[in-house]
């Protein structure tokens, strides 16, 4: 197999116009034009002679090194590389080839194509895309929504994207507005980036030699940590959930509503984090202000297993096992199943849980005949009063209500897991049995997002440290 390397440029005749290529009188001068590589590439029977190009390279030394590395790899059985594909089009080939993908997946990988990819890199060859571009792209997703005065190109084209958001059913009349206000985090940045690396990781070694993203170093960004809801904690946040309150009354001129109040008190900004967790006795005071509503088993459930919000709305009685205590994880109410293999678990049920679930079943029995042929047989264990199956939205919104009435602070129902790995943590449990229980591939994840030790537990332990320190015949009397 032969190859070549030759140097060009894009200069013009000046009377003809026509390119010049090698032909141009400063090709030879330090700087001017790039290098290529030609060689002759297999042919399939019936084929045309085949002569792939590669470039552009600065010097010649790395054009002959990269048409070697091409020669090695053809020769040896590879595909000849095909050096005209653009990232727009392979990145959308190569979702559409992603049948194995969860809907959810599928859905948030088409975003990062679609919004930021695409509109950055789309119009380059893959084969011309380097680190430094996808580094470029990375720096300006996270100017979105922060620093947009005289943007780039790049950011420029990925507001554009931004702005129609496509996905949404628009009511009538209703104009299309940008996606979001907010500006990406670290963390969204990272996920954003995951599915192009896997891309760009796939196009080896038929498109490029190196994927461009290796090597590349993400934002970093801080794991958002559980934290307890305090004592100090409470009342700080109640003291400037009260002062906002009573401006909002005082810009009305009259009370605010319940509504209006629920929705001061649930604004994320006033969260000592993102993920706040209750102490048990808030968890107490929630179970039995919550007591007489319908979906109160869904509740204790949902706090003492740690279910996602999705395992709860697809949990069937088929899947729950009275004799032995336990239930099984196994599809999602988004009908894609579990987030991961690790996910698809056995879940241990309390005593007095499972008696509440026993006494749900027999209401839901009631309920069903009550319907008649108008009930929804859906073998779900937790359903409206006809039988269909629960949202997750109705869910949360749900919680959020009866968590008001409690007048407890505000915490997500996601945030009923933690609460869970916290529970178990503070009973002794093992991080190995947490993390299995919750369904984590990681018990090293299980310990750095999802435990939190409360304040008595921790306190119990320097107080235990501290003891063997006075008992010990060697400490001095002071």
């Amino acid at each position: 197999m032969k190859g070549t390397v030759y140097k060009q440029c894009w200069c013009r005749d000046p009377e003809t116009g026509n390119k010049l290529h090698t032909r141009c009188p400063d090709i030879n001068k330090k700087g001017h034009g790039a290098w290529y590589y030609r060689y002759e590439a297999p042919r399939a029977p019936g084929e045309n002679r085949r002569q792939p190009v590669g470039g552009p390279f600065p010097t010649k030394a790395e054009c002959e090194k990269e048409l070697a590395k091409e020669i090695a790899r053809t020769g040896g059985g590879g595909a000849a590389a095909d050096r005209n594909v653009k990232v727009g089009p392979y990145l959308e080939a190569y979702q559409a080839g992603k049948v194995n993908q969860k809907p959810r997946t599928r859905e948030t990988d088409a975003d990062a194509f679609r919004l930021y990819w695409i509109p950055a890199l789309g119009h380059m060859r893959v084969a011309e895309v380097r680190k430094r571009h996808a580094e470029d792209v990375l720096r300006e997703m996270l100017k979105i929504n922060r620093d947009e005065e005289s943007p780039s190109e790049t950011l420029r084209r990925m507001l554009l994207a931004r702005s129609d958001d496509e996905r949404r059913v628009l009511a009538e009349g209703e104009k299309r507005h940008r996606k979001s206000t907010r500006p990406l985090s670290p963390a969204r940045v990272a996920r954003m980036f995951a599915p192009f690396r896997a891309a760009m990781r796939t196009a080896v070694p038929s498109l490029v030699s190196v994927s461009p993203c290796t090597g590349v170093e993400l934002p970093r960004g801080l794991k958002v940590k559980a934290v307890a809801w305090t004592g100090p904690r409470e009342a700080a946040y109640r003291a400037e959930m009260d002062r906002r309150l009573r401006t909002a009354e005082a810009a009305k001129g009259k009370p605010l509503t319940t509504v209006e109040r629920q929705g001061i008190w649930q604004v994320p900004g006033l969260r000592p984090s993102k993920v706040t967790v209750w102490l048990p006795f808030h968890s107490l005071e929630f179970l039995n202000s919550a007591d007489g509503d319908r979906m109160y088993p869904l509740w204790r459930l949902a706090m003492f297993c740690g279910l996602r919000r999705d395992e709860v709305t697809g949990l069937a009685w088929a899947e729950v096992d009275f004799d032995e205590g336990v239930l099984w994880v196994r599809e999602t109410g988004g009908g894609d199943g579990p987030k991961s293999e690790s996910g698809m678990r056995s879940v241990p049920v309390p005593d007095r849980a499972l008696a509440v679930l026993r006494g749900w079943r027999r209401q839901q029995a009631a309920e069903r005949l009550a319907w008649g042929p108008a009930w929804t047989d859906t073998g779900l264990v937790f359903t409206h009063e006809d039988g269909t199956a629960l949202s997750g939205q109705w869910i949360s919104r749900r919680f959020a209500l009866l968590a008001f009435r409690a007048a407890l602070p505000p915490v997500r129902f996601h945030d009923l897991r933690h609460g869970t790995g916290s529970l178990l943590k503070a009973a002794g449990v093992d991080t190995k049995v947490i993390s299995a229980i919750l369904g984590h591939a990681k018990t090293s994840f299980t310990d750095a997002v999802y435990v939190n030790v409360f304040p008595d537990v921790s306190r119990a332990a320097v107080n235990a440290a501290e003891g063997i320190v006075s008992q010990s015949r060697k400490e001095g009397t002071r």
